[in-house]
């Protein structure tokens, strides 16, 4: 498994499998005991990602709670599968 510091993920962008632009990490939630993360939280970039963001969960900023369980991979970018996103908003409602 391999190990980011969360100031090596701050502002990365975050882009679903599809190539649309969904915004920058901010934030990070992580569960306390056992130091798993839960949640990407992203700035989201305005426009054709709106219709698949606005129905996540949001912090008072209106910074964007993504789940962690929809990232594919991490390398320059933040890459999270927008199907998964998807069902995820369809099924759990943010």
């Amino acid at each position: 498994m391999a190990r980011y510091s969360v100031a090596r993920l701050a502002r990365k962008p975050v882009i679903t499998d599809k190539g649309l632009m969904l915004g920058e990490v901010v934030d990070l939630v992580v569960d306390e005991i056992t130091g798993k993360v839960l949640s990407l939280v992203i700035r989201s970039s305005r426009g054709a990602a709106d219709s698949l963001l606005q129905k996540l969960r949001k912090d008072r900023k209106g910074n964007v709670f993504l789940p962690y369980s929809s990232v594919k991979y991490i390398r320059e970018m933040i890459v999270v599968d927008e199907k998964y996103l998807k069902v995820y908003v369809a099924t759990k409602g943010g």
